[in-house]
């Protein structure tokens, strides 16, 4: 007969075949995968059910996606090249073979793409889904850091703001993603801001594209809320910063919407997975030969505090809640 569920060595088998042979001079198989030397920039996600996602709302494809994605834009925010990964997954008895298979499709494909390969991991069994991602990435470039933002520096982001919080609210609302193609193209129509949220933009180009040049003199990736994450690049850089009203770009399901309310859902939303950056105006114009949308958002400033600009001239303080995974 065969067997209800796979064993734990029969899952890494499935997973070493789905891979194929590993880069690393050590892959999958031992304690331990040996790298190359090399300078390296390291980053790790998770993602747990009933936290980050509920399973019914998309297929599984569409979780693993978001799962390496997540770790790709804060590689992106380094200005590394992505290369390689370690693959935690933990589930419950009850969740079928068929869903870890679509998870894992769904994580190969967006790896496949972005040329990274499977170093190892570790499976185990848990109360409920978690998808753990730890990303290794070449650092040719000097670093980007949330440091290094000065007064004046203008500040920019690379996607529009509000699509995974608008999605957020559907999927809250009983809407569900029919369908999700790790190595197609998004979807579209109705579904296509459910799709935003599992599916950010790619990240990579955009991160080398700033640190080839030294282009960005802070970065950091949008994943908590951009008001929560100025909040830490101006930490960092020790600075204010001012946001204009009429300049932040709103996702298309934000449509419609009165421009305030709007305006504070892009700015207080989270799982953007787009970079946060600040240029020298005098260097402004180099970004013309940017590798994806760059939209001016505000502006450094030598004042302390976070503020908006609305678009009637009042000048308001930007309030930030954000997301923190402990307090929701």
């Amino acid at each position: 007969m065969t067997p209800l569920h796979r064993s734990e060595q029969a899952w890494i088998e499935h997973i070493r075949a789905l891979w194929g042979r590993s880069r690393a001079d050590v892959g999958p198989g031992d304690d331990a995968c040996v790298l190359a030397p090399a300078r390296r920039a390291v980053s790790t996600d998770i993602l747990v059910e009933g936290v980050d996602f509920e399973l019914d709302w998309a297929p599984p494809a569409a979780v693993g996606y978001k799962a390496l994605a997540s770790n790709l834009s804060d590689l992106a925010a380094m200005g590394a090249t992505p290369d390689g990964l370690l693959l935690t997954l933990g589930w419950p008895e009850t969740l079928e073979d068929a869903y870890v298979e679509g998870l894992l499709e769904g994580i190969r494909g967006l790896a496949l793409h972005e040329g990274v390969d499977l170093l190892g991991g570790d499976l185990t069994r848990a109360p409920r889904l978690l998808v753990a991602v730890t990303i290794f990435g070449l650092q040719e470039h000097p670093p980007l850091l949330r440091s290094g933002g000065k007064p004046g520096d203008l500040l920019y982001v690379s996607g529009t703001l509000g699509g995974p919080a608008a999605a957020l609210e559907r999927f809250q609302s009983g809407d569900r993603l029919i369908a999700f193609d790790a190595a197609g193209p998004s979807a579209q129509g109705g579904q296509g801001v459910l799709d935003r949220f599992f599916r950010p933009p790619s990240q990579t180009a955009m991160g080398l594209f700033l640190a080839e040049r030294g282009l960005a003199t802070c970065c950091m990736d949008v994943s908590d809320g951009l008001a929560r994450d100025l909040r830490r690049v101006c930490e960092s850089s020790r600075c204010g910063a001012e946001v204009e009203e009429a300049k932040v770009p709103l996702d298309r399901a934000l449509a419609g919407a009165p421009r305030h309310a709007a305006t504070a859902t892009a700015l207080r939303g989270g799982e953007e997975q787009i970079l946060l950056f600040a240029v020298d105006p005098g260097r402004v114009n180099e970004l013309e030969g940017a590798p994806g949308p760059v939209h001016p958002l505000g502006h450094l400033q030598g004042e302390g505090g976070l503020w908006i600009l609305r678009e009637g001239g009042l000048r308001e303080a930007l309030a930030e809640p954000g997301y923190d995974h402990f307090l929701a």
